[in-house]
């Protein structure tokens, strides 16, 4: 069950980014809400994933990674269909990722998934407020990652 469960989040993670860029980039091409979102999912379950195992450097990379995504959907969307994206964004999500990192800076293996599931009631909150409210943020149940290690290194 669970490596079909598996293979369903690397299809679905892998499939839509696949046909993304089969095509030649156009000039002057900017991504789709969608499409920020989907890279969005992945840094928010790989910062789960590193996390939760106290690969404290990588949990970082990826809540910058986290941030400096949202960051930029809010400039380049700042409104999706009357939807104020930037707003919500700077508003409810960064906010919490500010909590995620403080959790990350301190290694500190308790608040990290105090701060994550706050980070993610907020992401689902921004998919609530913006009449999304199917799209549902959790934690990873396994890693989508095969081919990548989230334990810390051993020095």
């Amino acid at each position: 069950m669970r490596s079909t469960t598996t293979a369903a989040v690397i299809a679905a993670l892998v499939v839509p980014l696949g046909s993304a860029t089969a095509e030649p980039a156009k000039e002057g091409y900017m991504p789709g809400l969608v499409e920020i979102m989907l890279t969005t999912q992945s840094h928010h379950a790989k910062l789960w994933l590193a996390g939760s195992v106290g690969n404290w450097e990588l949990a970082a990379y990826q809540a910058d990674e986290l941030k400096e995504g949202l960051e930029e959907a809010g400039k380049l969307v700042p409104d999706y269909k009357g939807i104020p994206v930037g707003k919500m964004v700077d508003d409810l999500i960064m906010p919490r990722i500010e909590e995620v990192e403080s959790a990350i800076k301190a290694r500190d293996r308790a608040k990290f998934p105090a701060a994550y599931d706050k980070l993610t009631a907020a992401c689902n909150s921004c998919h609530q407020g913006s009449n999304r409210g199917f799209i549902v943020v959790q934690r990873p149940p396994a890693s989508a990652f095969p081919n990548q290690s989230f334990a810390p290194k051993r020095k």
